[in-house]
């Protein structure tokens, strides 16, 4: 039975927005307390400071870049298990989420990360505390240890290089701030034989600030509505999460973190259409980083290996207990150097960067899928930022250069591969303009151009595989894009709210193709995109409006693509894996003791690629039906040491899927506990 139709979807949609808009001028006239006394929370008056958007701390109303902000409170009251979960459930765009421990694909304002979870090869850019996360798989990166996600939509390249053109997802991890030793201690256990328990501990002693958190979790096969039980698809995990900070002086802190996940036995079923019950995964993240850091100069290196390792049988078998194994080791590192000036209310940040990615890869029968290869980058950047009008005024413009090197290596295992290195460089530029017109309200608008480097195999491959060569070509230039927004951003009292409008140019699409004149597998830059849209990103808390002492907050975080156009060899057609509507919105309600959240998100119609071999459209562009999922959490505090945790996802039990053949887990109850220290 269909809950909603797709009318009624969209229609639900509008009203949440629409309802969370008109609240605003309500919002005008609330009187902003200090303290709510009827259950005695406090009402921060502080604004939501964000980093990444400028690489400099400062309010989001002074950033003119549009920015979503995934919150401590939003990550608590969500059911995620993962980072894949939470940007699923923000409305942010397209996700590829499959069972198991992968999340595929990423999509903001219509251009991705890599289906194949390369980083090289991703429009979209992901970090981890402002360096590259070494992954675009985000269902490695657990939630545990996760302060906030900061979400840059649209060309971030001038700071943080190439990858940058979709936007940014910067995930910031925790770190000790309260003096004395604050921690918990908790399990939870739900359907389909799901269990956790974990520990965390933080806090500030002197000089010295701290955080640690373990976990381990697992689970069973699911059930998915229509379809029954989903073999091979449990699971199990692991993660390790420190930071340690140390003052030297007031303003000077140098820190060290260390993360640590791990799955393993991790079941890939397959799609039903072709159910595989013995195929399974073994991949882990670890990362570390050092950093200085004072108000104006920041200095950082990182490190991070990243492994996935697949077992696969064919449908023929090899004999009892053989498989195929196949391994991809990516180690990537880099350093990073910051400088913020300010003279007389004016700003200029100047920094450097230089990153490698080496990727290795191994079969234990036949030759790797991919040679082995290595990826330089190395730019400067600077950006300043004029105070005009007394400061109501803020004009920032931008420049950066890159240059880069990638190398094709001598890889065992591979016959007739020729080592090859080529380089090549790029520059980029943007800009952009905040005006306060009130201390509440605020303009903005951007005209920014982003770019993706040619990762090593498409630029300097040289190797025959299956039978045919590989080639790349030394002449690729760099994916493109330019985007133009403006939007209006509006936060007082109980309302926060921004309006955002983008278009966006994407050219020079790297694709691959078969030459006959060179008789190979190469690349050339051939494809196009034109991309247009509106965000909203709404809440209000009638709660507080109305001085009921009940926090009582309606929000939603909508996107609407007005335009989603591509042209593949002169013909144009709507751009795949996209959806006109995405979405996320709800209601949280809370009080001192308790609180809880409804979440709905949505995502419209999208034409994608049916790879159903028995079917008729086999290799066709199909369209997917729209999904709606519902989900609740909520947390009760009987005493002062103890949380009580219980939530429902799908709780309409529906069938949906974010991939065709991959049918996600139907209704899930979880309940779990907590012991505060």
């Amino acid at each position: 039975m269909e809950f909603f139709t797709i009318k009624q979807r969209t229609r639900y949609l509008m009203i949440a927005c629409i309802f969370t808009c008109l609240c605003a001028p309500f919002g005008a006239l609330a009187e902003e307390a200090s303290t709510d006394k009827a259950e005695g929370r406090h009402v921060s008056k502080m604004e939501e400071v964000v980093v990444t958007a400028t690489r400099v701390e400062e309010p989001k109303k002074d950033v003119s870049s549009s920015v979503q902000i995934i919150t401590a409170e939003d990550i608590k009251s969500s059911t995620a298990k993962d980072v894949g979960d939470l940007i699923a459930f923000s409305g942010v765009g397209h996700i590829h989420k499959y069972s198991g421990a992968l999340t595929g694909m990423i999509e903001i304002r219509g251009l991705t990360t890599d289906a194949m979870s390369d980083p090289l090869t991703s429009r979209v850019l992901v970090l981890v505390n402002g360096s590259n996360a070494g992954t675009v798989n985000l269902a490695k990166i657990p939630v545990d240890d996760i302060e906030r996600i900061e979400i840059v939509k649209g060309p971030a390249s001038v700071l943080y290089g190439s990858s940058a053109m979709g936007g940014v997802i910067n995930i910031i991890t925790k770190q000790g701030r309260e003096k004395g030793l604050h921690g918990a201690v908790g399990g939870e256990g739900g359907s389909f034989g799901y269990w956790k328990a974990g520990a965390e501990a933080g806090g500030k002693q002197n000089r010295l600030d701290y955080y640690i958190t373990a976990s381990r979790s697992a689970q069973d096969d699911y059930r998915a509505p229509d379809f029954g039980k989903i073999e091979n698809s449990g699971y199990k995990d692991e993660t390790v999460s420190t930071r340690f900070g140390y003052k030297l002086f007031n303003d000077h802190r140098v820190s060290v973190g260390y993360q640590h996940w791990k799955g393993w036995d991790i079941g890939t079923p397959g799609p039903t259409y072709a159910s595989d019950p013995d195929d399974y995964k073994d991949i882990k993240r670890d990362a570390v980083d050092v950093g200085y850091q004072t108000p104006s100069f920041q200095a950082k290196y990182y490190y991070v290996w990243d492994r996935d390792e697949d077992h696969s049988t064919p449908f023929w078998g090899l004999g009892p207990g053989n498989s195929w194994v196949s391994k991809t080791d990516r180690d990537s590192q880099g350093a990073n150097l910051q400088k913020t000036f300010s003279v007389g209310g004016q700003r200029v940040v100047v920094g450097g960067q230089w990153d490698r990615v080496e990727t290795t890869s191994w079969r234990n029968a036949g030759a790797p899928y991919y040679p082995d290869s290595q990826y330089d980058s190395y730019g400067v950047f600077g950006e300043g930022r004029l105070s005009l009008l007394n400061k109501r005024l803020l004009v920032n413009v931008g420049v950066r250069y890159d240059y880069f090197q990638d190398e094709i290596l001598a890889t065992p295992g591979i016959a007739n591969l020729k080592p090859r290195k080529e380089n090549l460089d790029h520059v980029t530029p943007r800009g952009g303009v905040v005006y306060k017109v009130t201390d509440a309200l605020s303009l903005k608008g951007n005209i920014g151009t982003a770019f993706r480097a040619p990762a090593p195999l498409e630029l300097a491959s040289d190797y025959y595989a299956w039978g045919t060569h590989h080639l790349g070509n030394p002449d690729l230039e760099p994916e493109e894009s330019i985007t133009y927004d403006a939007g209006v951003d509006y936060s007082r009292g109980p309302f926060k709210g921004d309006f955002t409008f983008f278009h966006t140019d994407f050219r020079k699409k790297i694709v691959s193709c078969y030459d006959t004149a060179l008789a190979a597998s190469t690349y050339k830059n051939a494809d196009s995109a034109t991309l247009q849209g509106l965000e909203l990103n709404a809440a209000y808390d009638i709660g507080h409006a109305l001085g009921i002492g009940v926090i009582l907050e309606p929000f939603a975080n909508v996107t609407y693509r007005t335009k989603y156009l591509e042209e593949v060899n002169g013909v144009e057609s709507r751009l795949r894996y996209t959806a006109r509507w995405t979405g996320a919105s709800g209601m949280r309600v809370g009080q001192k003791k308790w609180d809880g959240r409804l979440i709905v998100n949505y995502r419209g119609q999208e034409d994608v690629t049916d790879y159903n071999f028995s079917s008729a459209t086999y290799g066709q562009t199909v369209e997917k039906g729209d999904l709606t999922v519902v989900s609740l959490k909520g947390s009760y505090r009987p005493v002062k040491n103890l949380e009580l945790t219980a939530s429902v996802e799908n709780l309409f039990d529906k069938q949906y899927e974010y991939v065709l053949g991959y049918p996600m887990q139907g209704i899930t109850f979880v309940g779990g506990a907590k012991i505060l220290f």
